[in-house]
């Protein structure tokens, strides 16, 4: 378990996508202590109302934090603000200027606030992170969905292996990958 994750939209999309399994809502507390959401992230979520409402009741039941750099002082504000253009100008494109904004606002919060874990399912975001702001303060790391169930066979978490398969094939991903490479039955 994690001291402080910050949370993407597209994970929450995956994993709140069922409103008879609400995964979303299960996972997270276990994943950390204290889990935050960049208001932007939040707002990206329109569709499965699942995940939204199950968002909504994290936060009702305060083990979600809607965050956003408003909150910041003056100099927390001044660096967020410099790593906000530094990681638009890498992952923003001109043309389509949405795109991509949630990720940017929370990488930015996280670094300014020393938030270690993103939990996104971008695959190609780690790169980015440890080219663009990884300097051996701050760090941050992503966790995505592969981490998660791996935490669970490793026993780091309580994730039996039935749920993480669940949680697997709805995040549309391969089942015979989970059974043969992921997470054998011996």
């Amino acid at each position: 378990m994690y001291e402080k994750i910050i949370v993407d939209a597209d994970i929450c999309i995956k994993l709140g996508c069922s409103k008879k399994y609400p995964f979303l809502k299960e996972v997270l507390p276990l994943l950390a202590n204290e889990i935050f959401m960049h208001y932007y992230a939040f707002n990206e979520i329109i569709t499965p109302g699942s995940a939204k409402q199950q968002l909504e009741d994290l936060i009702s039941q305060n083990k979600l934090i809607l965050v956003n750099e408003m909150t910041l002082n003056s100099q927390e504000r001044h660096i967020y603000d410099m790593i906000f253009n530094q990681l638009t100008n890498v992952m923003i494109d001109p043309r389509k200027p949405n795109k991509n904004k949630g990720e940017v606002c929370s990488l930015a919060y996280a670094k300014v606030k020393g938030i270690p874990i993103f939990v996104t399912d971008e695959c190609d975001l780690q790169p980015i992170i440890d080219t663009q702001l990884n300097t051996g303060l701050n760090d941050i790391h992503c966790l995505r969905i592969i981490d998660i169930i791996k935490m669970g066979k490793n026993g780091e978490i309580n994730l039996p292996r039935k749920k993480a398969k669940n949680i697997w094939l709805i995040s549309k991903k391969d089942k015979t990958e989970f059974d043969c490479s992921i997470w054998p039955i011996l």
